[in-house]
């Protein structure tokens, strides 16, 4: 705690030119050099129009060249105060004799609550959107839906549906894309791109199997997507599979201590209360396949799609 306290109450911004040279050449690295990363940077940038899960978390590189000292600093005092921070301990502790040594080490950081920022919500998607890239690459294709945070009550059937779909060799995409039709190379779903705090996108992306073209594998998956959408199309057998392998994902992470303090503390974060994860659990378990079948018929629609393509 000593070493992480010194780290709020008395920050120092050395070398602050070469840490910003180093962000940016890892911007370079995961997007400006790398087909995909630099594909998905714009893919959301057409997603979303309003909300700021349109801007990449590392930043566009004039904005990193932009950057100050003093810009850091005070985005550090304005955003790093004990009303914004959440701090997990997992272990043989004595619940009193941490909350006086965290009073101790971190009582002294200053800071007010910072005025609540008003982040404009997405407007509702009424047609579809398409992006299409050239890039030196093998091709890909990809499919954004809007859905909800990670707090809504379609949450569990979203998980479960895609497990339905993809995660596993018992999966539909696994099963019928790549093994038996070979129209893929790979094919996957999934949830809270690229954060959940706030309604996001379920992604779905593929690669196509050599001598097979964008458009076909395009069709071989909206042929999936609505068979997940036809009622009575989803089993007992899948759904109970998928929550399984679920609820053990999520107590796999039950083994440590290192890994209980970082889902509490998430969970802490982005829900309001770290036995939310219990209450996952339950929820995941009440899902039934008619619950599948409506979230994917609410999610999966043309007007609620961007399509994205990498030639």
């Amino acid at each position: 705690m000593v070493l992480e306290s010194e780290r709020f109450i008395q920050p120092v911004f050395r070398q602050f030119n070469k840490e910003r040279a180093v962000v940016l050449e890892e911007r370079k690295l995961r997007v400006d050099n790398e087909s995909v990363g630099k594909f998905l940077e714009q893919f959301l940038l057409e997603a979303f129009d309003k909300h700021p899960y349109r801007r990449p978390v590392i930043g566009f590189e004039e904005d990193i060249l932009a950057l100050t000292r003093e810009d850091v600093e005070s985005f550090f005092r304005k955003h790093y105060v004990p009303s914004t921070m959440t701090y997990s301990i997992v272990g043989n502790v004595k619940l009193n004799e941490v909350k006086a040594m965290a009073q101790k080490y971190f009582g002294d950081i200053q800071g007010e609550a910072p005025a609540t920022a008003f982040i404009e919500p997405e407007p509702r998607q009424t047609a579809q959107k398409s992006l299409t890239l050239k890039l030196s690459s093998e091709p890909y294709y990809f499919e954004g839906y809007h859905i909800p945070a990670l707090d809504d009550p379609m949450t569990p059937s979203l998980q479960v549906l895609s497990g339905v779909l993809s995660g596993s060799r018992t999966s539909r995409l696994y099963d019928n894309l790549i093994v038996k039709q070979r129209d893929a190379l790979s094919a996957s779903f999934s949830r809270g791109f690229p954060g959940d705090l706030y309604p996001s996108l379920g992604i779905l992306y593929a690669a196509p199997f050599p001598g097979k073209s964008l458009d076909n594998l395009a069709k071989a998956l909206s042929k999936q997507m609505e068979l997940v959408k036809t009622p009575g199309n989803v089993t007992e057998v899948e759904v109970d599979r998928v929550k399984l392998g679920s609820k053990y994902g999520i107590l796999k992470t039950f083994t440590s201590n290192e890994a209980l303090a970082k889902v509490f503390a998430e969970y802490s974060a982005t829900t309001g209360d770290p036995k939310n994860v219990f209450r996952a659990l339950a929820a995941l378990d009440a899902v039934i396949p008619g619950d599948v079948t409506r979230t994917a018929d609410a999610v999966f629609r043309d007007d609620n799609r961007t399509v994205g393509k990498i030639l």
